[in-house]
């Protein structure tokens, strides 16, 4: 490979770095051409980008970005996933291939929002809700007190027109 071709892909995964609000790095051995297409478009569906670039050029990429701590990833056959919005649902995907290919894939760790995690951090980053699960989780539950509230003042209110039917239909059995 020429030098301005090299120079060429590092600029070209800078900018793929500075687009990515996260970075999971995995490992790949013995996977099959069908699997890992397979695996490129669920992580394409999940608005992640999956690539194997060479080592070197990565950390030449990373050196002046927020992702340099990604170095200690850098060893061996590696993938990397780019996730421009929630790392969420790539990170799904990711560990359902790790079960499904009997770690021929492997997670070797990541850059989720700024903080570094290993392979036992990204599976957590799993398991969270999606950004729009937390939000609906958030709206029921500052909607469930002021539906109480409203419920308690209708009975309230209710009561108190049930009440005053009474004394009105009193008043009239009077007279």
């Amino acid at each position: 490979m020429l030098k301005a071709e090299k120079q060429d892909i590092v600029e070209r995964l800078k900018e793929q770095f500075q687009g990515s609000a996260s970075v999971i790095c995995v490992e790949f051995r013995g996977i099959t051409v069908e699997k890992i297409t397979q695996f490129r478009r669920q992580i394409q569906e999940a608005s992640g980008k999956y690539q194997v670039v060479k080592n070197t050029l990565t950390r030449r990429a990373i050196a002046e970005t927020e992702f340099h701590e990604l170095n200690q990833f850098l060893v061996g056959p590696t993938g990397i996933i780019f996730c421009p919005e929630e790392p969420m649902e790539s990170a799904k995907v990711i560990t359902r291939f790790v079960s499904e290919t009997n770690g021929a894939l492997q997670i070797k760790g990541g850059i989720v929002d700024g903080t570094v995690f290993d392979a036992q951090g990204i599976e957590q980053v799993s398991k969270l809700p999606s950004r729009q699960e937390m939000l609906a989780q958030l709206v029921s539950s500052l909607q469930s007190p002021i539906s109480g509230l409203v419920g308690t003042l209708e009975g309230v209110t209710r009561e108190f027109v049930y009440t005053l039917q009474a004394i009105a239909d009193e008043k009239s059995s009077e007279s």
